[in-house]
Order: C-alpha cells, then structure tokens, then sequence
C-alpha cells in the first residue's frame, strides 16, 4: 500500500509530513486538548517529537507504511490537523482518524478530510470496511461519523474501555455516491 503524497479538497491539503513539520507537530502533540481523545503519543519532548516524525517519514516508503497525514488549509498550507487510517488488530476493519487543533473545529474541515480519505481509501485502496471508535463523551466525532456515512453498529470494549462502534462498507459508500 503507498500513502499519497498528497490529497486536495476545496479547502484542504492532506499530505505527507516533512521534516518542516517538526514544530508543528511537537505543539501538536503536546496539546492535551487535540491528543485528550487520540490514542496518538502525548507530552513528548522534542527528541521523541523528532524520532516519531522520523519513523512517519521512513515508514512512508516502507511495506507497511504508517497512514498518517497533515491536514493544511488550502490557501496558506497552515497545518490545522492530522488524520489516517490504520488496520484494526483484532477485526477486518480499517479505522480512520482525525485530530484538529480547537481553532479549527466546527468548520466542517474534518468532515472535508475524512470524506476525502474515504473516498482514497475505497476507490484507489479497494478497502471493503472503514471504521471509526469513539468515547461515548465524543459527541462530536460520533456526529461526524454519521455525517460521512457511518452507521453505528453497538459498543465495543477495548483496552479496558468501552467505544462507540461506527461502520462504512464499500457498497454503503458506492450506493451513496
């Protein structure tokens, strides 16, 4: 699977990191009211900062690249968020994901961002289920994901948590579209 360079919606660019988006991504990860709700890596220093963008990058042209991505508005290339997918370990599932810095939200850019990786991910990936999961206090991200299409389908525990279970199929997408 290669992870695209780069993806362009109305607003938006979902591209690859670079080493430029360093800073960027040490604020970014560092900020418990992006990360609170990801299962991304918190509180890093700007060293583990560097050696996690430094394994994006390698991993990019690697057999199992990590899907990770930034998301940056259009006009200025200003890096708001970042979103990707990612196979589920313990299903046939592929999960999809998003973070957006506060300022950024309730602009429909994450709605813009997944709607596009979706669309990549069925017609270019062939992939047959995309899921998302949330924390039953992310009200939020359980509307976004019926805005996209998702159906939920129930709650699933794990890693001692319970999660709303959201669900796209390949035909739900082509039969919508």
């Amino acid at each position: 699977m290669r992870i695209p360079q780069r993806l362009e919606t109305g607003r938006l660019v979902i591209r690859r990191y670079t080493e430029d988006d360093l800073e960027e991504l040490h604020q970014f990860l560092n900020n418990k009211d992006v990360i609170g709700l990801t299962d991304m890596p918190s509180n890093t220093s700007q060293e583990e900062t560097e050696a996690f963008l430094q394994m994006l990058l390698k991993s990019y042209y690697s057999e199992e690249p990590v899907a990770a991505m930034a998301i940056c508005l259009k006009e200025n290339g200003k890096v708001i968020g970042s979103c990707g997918f990612a196979a589920v370990e313990f299903s046939k599932n592929t999960q999809i994901y998003y973070a957006l810095k506060p300022d950024f939200r309730n602009n429909g850019y994450a709605t813009e961002a997944m709607e596009k990786l979706i669309e990549y991910m069925i017609l270019v990936f062939d992939i047959d289920r995309i899921c998302i999961y949330c924390p039953p206090d992310n009200i939020a991200s359980m509307n976004l994901a019926k805005r996209i299409g998702m159906e939920q389908h129930g709650t699933i525990h794990v890693k001692n948590m319970d999660f709303k279970y959201f669900l796209l199929t390949r035909e739900m997408y082509l039969n919508s579209n």
